[in-house]
């Protein structure tokens, strides 16, 4: 996993061994994953996604709500708070 952050957004890199580690983790697994053992890359502004690569292609689609779970998994923690994409990088709950 690499993750930069920018004054406004952020760019995240996850490996192909970073996505399947992340959807066959114990005990939360993501069973249907489309992202599982794929090279991901998302960037981020204060407005939300602005790029997405998937084993270095732009135009593969994949469902929204994983895409969404294994970026918040991975930013989680690491935006400072008075940051424009921190809304992002927040748990539910948490």
């Amino acid at each position: 996993m690499r993750l930069k952050v920018n004054p406004q957004g952020f760019n995240l890199w996850l490996s192909a061994r970073d996505t399947e580690a992340w959807a066959t983790r114990p005990r939360k697994r993501w069973p249907c994953s489309q992202l599982r053992g794929k090279r991901l890359f998302v960037g981020y502004d204060s407005c939300g996604l602005v790029d997405l690569t998937i084993n270095g292609n732009h135009s593969v689609d994949c469902d929204t709500t994983e895409l969404n779970a294994i970026v918040v998994d991975h930013v989680s923690g690491r935006i400072p708070q008075d940051h424009p994409a921190h809304y992002f990088s927040r748990k539910e709950g948490g």
